[in-house]
């Protein structure tokens, strides 16, 4: 094996990983999405009043979902040009293995903080199936 089937091997490692996380990062905005709906016209059509104690209950959430879509955004972001640099990392090995490497570390640093931002949004997410369950315990 020469240097540039090494060179590929690593990029090569990454590629499934990306896609993989971008269905889950996916599948986590539709469900977020799905539940802003739901919240929204349980607002509108019950026509809470600001000063309803359920009010600041929906507010509430309403505010976790908007942190957690932000949070979302750049994690799909992040994910996709992680993905357009692995692949451009492995024309890099083939054409410019100078560039190589540094844009596979790109890649990698890139998709890292992406998993870091989805570690936080899990975190968000928990505190706010939390705050559902303090809702039971006042029955």
């Amino acid at each position: 094996m020469n240097d540039i089937d090494n060179l590929i091997l690593l990029p090569a490692i990454l590629f499934p990983a990306i896609p993989l996380m971008m269905v889950n990062f996916g599948n986590r905005y539709n469900s977020l999405s799905s539940l802003i709906r739901k919240i929204h016209d349980e607002f509108i059509n019950k026509k809470i009043s600001p000063k309803d104690k359920s009010a600041k209950r929906y507010l509430a959430q309403i505010q976790i979902l908007r942190q957690r879509l932000i949070l979302n955004r750049f994690m799909q972001t992040l994910s996709s040009i992680s993905f357009i640099l692995n692949l451009l990392s492995i024309y890099f090995a083939f054409k410019y293995p100078i560039f190589f490497i540094n844009t596979f570390l790109i890649a990698v640093l890139l998709f890292g903080v992406s998993i870091l931002i989805f570690i936080y949004e899990l975190q968000i997410a928990a505190k706010a199936l939390d705050k559902h369950l303090e809702d039971l315990e006042d029955l």
